[in-house]
């Protein structure tokens, strides 16, 4: 586009800036500084220009990041059998529920439903699968599938409360988070600005009190203290969706994975936060550049989940790595025959290698852990088979 300038010369226009990044600055010049956690918000959930909210490719080889399902599908059909246990432990109910939240491109539901018809026809009869996406580019049509937007829409409709699973994959990592610093004994959030720079208005970090009191005690409960000049996130909003998500459960089962460590763990000296952006398969530190194009993540805090979860009714069935729980879940029983490893074999061969990235040590094996709460389950303390190869519920110390 070009306009003319005073002198009826054609000038190129400038770019106008849209989405996610113009309306952060329209809200700090009409109201100032934002926590991060605002920030974070709208950068990926902004109706108009969002991360999370418009039809860009964000996963797989094209996307940004890969996640367990793109590696290979063997990862649904898992879930489906710790699903299948967790419906037969509630005594095969004829109506059973999954409700995926943040289910993205539905491909783990639709995983689950596909295991289910072919292996336990019973048990699909029962299933019912709801998947909880707002983004409505991202909705797929299938037999089994019912969508809703949020968990208010749930709320509100009949399905209220729930007899089945709540079900989270990378959900929680992705929940907006404040940002704190200790700096000369007080501890401070960080707060999002404007200042001017050569492009325009930049965005810069400003320190100020606390905005709510939660945060100061969300340490204090854990019994942790930064160190001076240390910095961290926290999920206020992790803790409220458990306890929403607890409120809605009648009798189940709430299965999270996702990346992440205990308190203890995660929030150790030098660490210095862990919030990381991802664009186009490449780590970035800096939230501030690509607002609303590039993913922004920050790890798990699971002991304060598993707390929060406790304290609003539910019992902690169990933590443990994706290492363990899919082998507890004899992931080993997916693997294919390599009988001759020639090009014959070839897509055996990538089939056993995509399942092995699963299990990897230093990688999604490790990094990814699995999180189970429960509520009106009589199991008589029989562990569930996620669960049964190791248990790390101790490393979550959340007794003191």
């Amino acid at each position: 586009m070009k306009a003319e300038n005073e002198d009826g010369r054609l000038v190129p226009e400038e770019p106008k800036e849209r989405g996610a990044s113009k309306e952060i600055k329209r809200r700090i010049r009409a109201n100032g500084p934002m926590t991060f956690a605002q920030f974070m918000e709208t950068a990926l959930y902004f109706d108009d220009g969002g991360y999370y909210t418009g039809d860009e490719e964000r996963w797989g080889p094209e996307g940004d990041y890969i996640t367990n399902l793109d590696v290979t599908p063997v990862f649904a059909r898992i879930v489906a059998k710790q699903i299948r246990e967790m419906w037969q432990r509630m005594g095969s109910p004829d109506a059973f529920s999954v409700y995926e939240i943040g289910a993205g491109r539905g491909l783990l539901s639709s995983g689950i439903a596909d295991w289910a018809k072919e292996n336990d026809q019973a048990f699909y009869e029962a299933l019912y699968l709801a998947l909880i996406e707002k983004n409505p580019f991202l909705r797929i049509e299938g037999e089994k599938f019912r969508y809703l937007d949020d968990l208010s829409s749930l709320k509100a409709s009949m399905d209220a409360p729930v007899r089945g699973v709540f079900l989270t994959n990378e959900l929680l990592d992705a929940l907006p988070v404040h940002m704190v610093a200790m700096e000369r004994g007080v501890l401070k959030e960080i707060y999002v600005g404007l200042e001017k720079d050569k492009d325009g208005d930049g965005f810069v970090e400003i320190r100020g009190d606390l905005s709510d009191p939660a945060i100061g005690g969300y340490f204090d409960s854990l019994g942790i203290r930064l160190e001076e000049g240390g910095r961290a996130e926290l999920s206020l909003k992790a803790r409220g969706w458990i306890e929403e998500v607890a409120e809605l459960l009648e009798c189940g089962y709430v299965l999270n994975v996702d990346y992440g460590l205990p308190a203890r763990e995660l929030y150790v000296p030098g660490r210095n936060g862990t919030l990381r952006c991802l664009y186009r398969h490449t780590k970035c530190d800096d939230p501030y550049i690509r607002v609303g194009e590039q993913d922004m993540t920050a790890h798990v805090d699971f002991t304060t989940v598993a707390r929060a979860g406790i304290d609003a009714g539910l019992k902690l069935e169990g933590f443990t790595t994706q290492f363990y729980f899919l082998m507890g879940l004899d992931v080993g029983s997916e693997l294919i025959e390599v009988t001759d490893p020639g090009k014959g074999d070839l897509d055996a061969i990538v089939h056993n290698r995509a399942v092995k990235e699963l299990l990897m040590p230093g990688g999604m094996g490790s990094v990814f852990k699995v999180l189970i709460h429960s509520k009106a389950i009589n199991d008589k303390g029989t562990p569930l088979m996620g669960l049964s190869f190791k248990d790390l519920s101790a490393a979550l110390c959340i007794d003191g």
